[in-house]
């Protein structure tokens, strides 16, 4: 096979206009136009409300590339991995089609038009209609993101001939039957222009770049299955639970020593099962990998752009990095958004990230379908499946987003019945809400949204728009009453914040405690729950206020701070019981864990009123409840608004691996005192510092900032307890020296959010003035 890549340089122009910018494929018109500086940053203010005018115009993209004669091969073809918008195609001036989905590859047969030597490749985005369109629901009708529809190229483009064979899929199954082996089935679906040739299948899996095993046989038939065996196999795990050792399969078909064809597949050999069982009338779903169960944990996944086509490795990177070291395990994909590019796949695989993935089906699907429709849908699952079956992180497919108007039936039944024949080895589940959790959280729970950094905030937001009530703030907003549940919620649980910036820091505390207390309380209240955690939402498409743990910029909020410690493989958590505190402890990974639960009671002025220890011992995949601390008499002599409950789980070393803090009334009516925090910074390494801390009175939610620089910090948004230090990595982006660093360095709490200590210093010092007076 030979192949001629047609991503990359493009030229596009307005129809009916001669000037001609310079466009990157796969891209969008608004990507290129931003390039080329012919439209404003969307970004900024109310500026994408301007960029609808865009669409309103037809464009046309156009490449001239070079091709070899082709013309003794059998078969020649054109394909578009995706073509985001309404689009006519045409190779040197000869139209070949159109198209009507951005989820469907389209393939055209070019062999009577390609021609060796140049050749000219158009293709023509009509202006915007109200024409029904497959394409990516959050953007072209602004559901959760403002609405930011585009047209492009959004996929690769080739030219592919063929001599002899064409191989159209190859299917990989596993058999976990027998002990120390895994025994996989490679299914080689081909079409054979000669079929009189002969010619073989070679199918080879290497691991680490050594050749394992290897099968052939003869293709005689247009379906042929070879079946090799993988003796001491390396599984595959989810994050948490182990590592994630990847195999290469590949497929020759040869004649002699000539390759017509050869596919690679990257592959994890790994065992994922799901059981079902109803539990007080609800459907109760638990998870199993390699044997194990496996509580799921994690967030679901957004486009991460409002122009998804622009997106690089990197930026996929950042944000699956980020749900792992986070210590998320499953990503669930929304069925709002687009089937994500490859790159976002592949990263999974290696981070050990599961995929929960939609099928992209939402509200928008809510009426009844058509037959042709309906077709058109059982082909977009069926190459969906195609695609990602051998990805060893893909372990559930989902008929969609069952929020708002739901899905219609038709569209459900279409889905279940092209996955039970494309890929019967996965679950399908129905379709399922995301907001405010796919799994585990109360269904009465309202997702809480919280607002980016101050330093975030302000390259959206102008000086005198830097209000939560102002209608550009309101405009960058997610769910549209956002604001109202954001103060709803302060209102109910902390004293108001002074301040804009305080504002935004107290909207993603509450925010993280709010999921938290969800994710806990479902953990601890019995043992037939929901077999795993999964709230909304990881990411962002742009900077706004939402419920994303992780902004547009990839800086993670307090609540992605806080997921990392509530789904850590080891964690605790304490749940109030009348005069007793019942303390949960959690061991979510593979192997068995020892040490000791430590609890402390101390006053809001810093002394201990009651502790004590106890050894614990947590199986693999296990949940105990080791300890009940009575904590009735303590309440009553000292008061609730006085006292608070530190709860740690220790190694066998005494080095603590989970903590946890219990108040014994809201927030807001604790008797806080000034923490009186102290900060040793020393540095760590050579562009990272140690910050030390410690603090007089008890210290809840501390967060440290560099005054306006991004930067990396190994932990944030924590609790500390007086004369117990805190050590946090900092790494700024910028290179900086230690004097710098403490020039920069901010260090705020809970408490500073509402008093004010700038506020408070005017105060004092008029005070100081009168005095002299």
């Amino acid at each position: 096979m030979r192949r001629i890549d047609l991503t990359g340089d493009w030229s596009v122009r307005k129809e009916g206009s001669k000037k001609s910018l310079s466009a990157l494929v796969p891209g969008c018109i608004h990507a290129d136009l931003l390039t080329a500086q012919e439209i404003e940053d969307p970004i900024p203010g109310m500026a994408l409300e301007n960029m609808s005018r865009v669409c309103e115009s037809a464009w046309v993209y156009e490449k001239v590339f070079v091709s070899e004669d082709f013309s003794d091969y059998d078969s020649v073809v054109l394909r578009f991995e995706g073509l985001d918008g309404r689009a006519v195609v045409s190779l040197n001036d000869t139209e070949l089609g159109c198209s009507a989905s951005a989820f469907e590859p389209l393939e055209y047969d070019v062999k009577t038009i390609i021609k060796p030597g140049k050749n000219k490749l158009t293709v023509v985005f009509a202006a915007a209609t109200d024409q029904p369109l497959r394409r990516q629901v959050s953007s072209s009708l602004g559901l959760w993101q403002p609405k930011s529809e585009t047209v492009g190229i959004c996929g690769d483009v080739s030219v592919m001939a063929f001599s002899n064979v064409r191989v159209h899929q190859v299917t990989i199954l596993q058999d976990h039957s027998v002990t120390g082996e895994v025994g996989l089935t490679v299914a080689v679906e081909a079409e054979r222009f000669r079929p009189e040739m002969h010619l073989e299948v070679l199918v080879r899996v290497c691991y680490k770049g050594n050749i394992l095993h290897e099968a052939r046989d003869i293709l005689n038939v247009d379906r042929l299955s070879l079946n090799v065996p993988v003796k001491n196999p390396q599984l595959w795990w989810p994050v948490g639970m182990g590592d994630q050792p990847l195999y290469e399969v590949t497929v020759d078909v040869l004649t002699g020593r000539t390759c017509h064809e050869h596919i690679p597949r990257r592959i994890g050999l790994r065992d994922f099962r799901m059981e079902e069982k109803k539990v007080r009338g609800e459907v109760v779903r638990r998870f199993f990998i390699n044997g194990m169960p496996m509580f799921l944990k994690g967030a679901s996944w957004m486009p991460a752009d409002l122009y998804v086509a622009r997106l690089t490795r990197v930026e996929y990177a950042r944000l699956v990095k980020a749900a792992a070291v986070g210590n998320m395990n499953c990503l669930r994909v929304w069925g709002g958004g687009i089937y994500e590019n490859e790159a976002f796949y592949d990263l999974c695989d290696e981070y050990g990230v599961c995929v929960w993935q939609d099928m992209m089906l939402c509200e928008a699907q809510s009426e009844k379908p058509d037959d042709e429709t309906l077709a058109a849908c059982a082909r977009e699952v069926a190459g969906v499946i195609q695609r990602l079956h051998h990805h060893p992180a893909v372990v559930m497919w989902c008929c969609g987003d069952d929020g708002g108007k739901g899905i219609h039936a038709a569209y459900v039944k279409t889905v279940e019945e092209a996955v039970k024949r494309e890929d019967s080895s996965r679950p399908c589940l129905p379709p399922i809400a995301h907001d405010p959790f796919s799994m585990g959280g109360c269904p009465d729970f309202q997702s809480l949204p919280a607002f980016p950094e101050p330093r975030a905030a302000a390259a959206y937001l102008s000086e005198p728009e830097r209000n939560v009530s102002h209608p550009t703030s309101l405009f960058h907003m997610s769910p549209a009453d956002g604001a109202k549940r954001i103060f709803a919620t302060c209102v109910d649980e902390f004293l108001m914040p002074f301040g804009f910036e305080n504002t935004l820091w107290l909207s993603q505390i509450q925010q993280a405690l709010a999921v938290e207390q969800q994710v806990m309380r479902g953990r601890c209240e019995t043992d037939d729950g929901q077999g795993g955690a999964i709230f909304w939402h990881l990411n962002d498409c742009w900077p706004t206020a939402s419920c994303s743990s992780v902004d547009a910029g990839g800086r993670w909020k307090a609540l992605h701070f806080a997921a990392r410690r509530f789904f850590a493989p080891l964690t605790l958590a304490g749940r109030r019981q009348g005069a007793t505190v019942e303390v949960f402890a959690f061991n979510d990974g593979a192997k068995p864990f020892k040490g000791e639960v430590q609890w402390r009671m101390t006053q809001m002025e810093g002394s201990t009123v009651l502790e004590g220890t106890k050894k614990v011992t947590l199986k693999a995949t296990s949940r105990t409840k080791p300890v009940t601390v009575k904590v009735g008499e303590t309440l009553r002599k000292h008061g609730a608004a006085n006292l608070l409950l530190w709860l740690y789980l220790a190694d066998e070393q005494g080095n603590p691996v989970a903590w946890q803090v219990v108040p014994f009334c809201a927030w807001r009516e604790l008797n806080s005192q000034s923490p009186r925090i102290r900060a040793e910074i020393r540095v760590w390494d050579d562009n990272s510092f140690a910050v030390i801390l410690t603090s007089r009175h008890p210290a809840l939610w501390v967060w440290i900032s560099l005054g306006g620089l991004d930067a990396w910090y190994d932990d944030n948004f924590f609790c500390l307890e007086p004369g117990r230090p805190v050590r946090v990595r900092v790494t700024p982006v910028a290179r900086m020296k230690l004097d710098q660093f403490r020039q920069r360095i901010r260090i705020g709490s809970l408490r500073d959010t509402w008093q004010d200590r700038r506020a408070l210093m005017r105060q004092m010092m008029a005070a100081a003035k009168r005095n002299l007076t």
